[in-house]
């Protein structure tokens, strides 16, 4: 099932590769954003905004076990914890999060298992949020099928299994670098309205907001600030 909600993800990454590869990977994923995929909460973008394409896809990795005795459970999940760790260091593209998908993260550095383990009825489980980077071409489909394939080869210990959540996330990194082509792109929309309705007053608000994005398709994201725009031309007034 496929569900979309605007929302901000603050991400950032260090993983287990050497120190300057960490640096490197860390500045490229410090700074994203992530809407959820669910068409009930689109807000209507303002006249101005782009489309662009979704550097990544997040999705939650469930693990658990239901081995009988607790503490085999538990040894169980925490190797799987420790394999899928090694795993996303070792392949570039995935990375790995702590958190609630869509409400919180934290580098998986400083993720502990304790911290993620719950034990319940039985069962032994924890949840990650997996972050998987798009590819020139790729499908939505294609993507979340290679998502699964990778998170099946991470090796299983005694009776643990894995499997994806089923909500996903599209993400955008650095998205504030847009925002100078977005308030031009306005300016210069302000302009042409002065001119067509001119004499006139324009007066625009919300541009002290955050660039924000969301979906606009499979693989896809609009990207915009959250502006309101007003045309005053002599006595009518209307409203944009």
């Amino acid at each position: 099932m496929r569900h979309v909600v605007s929302s901000l993800v603050l991400l950032s990454l260090a993983g287990l590769a050497p120190a300057g590869a960490q640096e490197e990977r860390s500045l490229q994923t410090v700074t994203v954003t992530a809407s959820r995929i669910d068409a009930d909460d689109l807000r209507t973008a303002p006249a101005i905004y782009r489309r662009i394409p979704a550097d990544f896809v997040l999705v939650e990795a469930h693990f658990q076990s239901g081995s009988r005795d607790p503490a085999a459970r538990k040894r169980e999940l925490d190797t799987m914890f420790g394999r899928l760790k090694k795993s996303v260091s070792d392949s570039p593209g995935y990375d790995l999060f702590g958190g609630v998908i869509g409400e919180s993260s934290a580098p998986i550095d400083t993720v502990q298992f304790d911290d993620i383990y719950t034990d319940y009825s039985g069962q032994g489980r924890f949840t990650l949020t997996l972050s998987v980077d798009t590819k020139p071409g790729e499908t939505f489909d294609l993507l979340m099928r290679r998502a699964a394939t990778f998170l099946s080869k991470v090796k299983t210990e005694g009776r643990a299994e894995a499997y994806l959540g089923d909500e996903q996330y599209l993400g955008a990194r650095g998205t504030d670098k847009h925002r100078a082509d977005l308030i031009a792109a306005i300016t210069r929309d302000v302009m042409d309205l002065r001119t067509a309705f001119q004499p006139a007053v324009v007066t625009v608000a919300g541009l002290e907001s955050r660039v924000v994005t969301q979906p606009a398709g499979p693989l896809e994201l609009e990207i915009f600030i959250p502006y309101t725009l007003t045309v005053e031309s002599g006595a009518a007034n209307s409203s944009n």
